[in-house]
């Protein structure tokens, strides 16, 4: 994993659960990785999903919530 997923699963852990845009935006006060498109977090969200560390939460209405389930090893 490279630092972006890492910043993402650390901000994942500081809070129980984040929407994409809220997560777009604490990425974005970190301020180490320049313009990051909201898509890119979405398809690294998707990648930590695959990796079986963080799930997404459907919460109906097309609200969706990402969260961490374990921190990597």
């Amino acid at each position: 994993m490279d630092d972006l997923d890492q910043s993402i699963l650390h901000i994942l852990s500081l809070y129980e659960h984040l929407n994409l845009l809220r997560l777009w935006y604490e990425i974005g006060e970190v301020g180490t990785f320049g313009p990051v498109r909201k898509q890119e977090i979405l398809d690294r969200l998707n990648s930590l999903v695959n990796k079986g560390l963080v799930k997404c939460i459907d919460l109906g209405n097309g609200e969706m919530r990402w969260a961490l389930i374990k921190k990597p090893k």
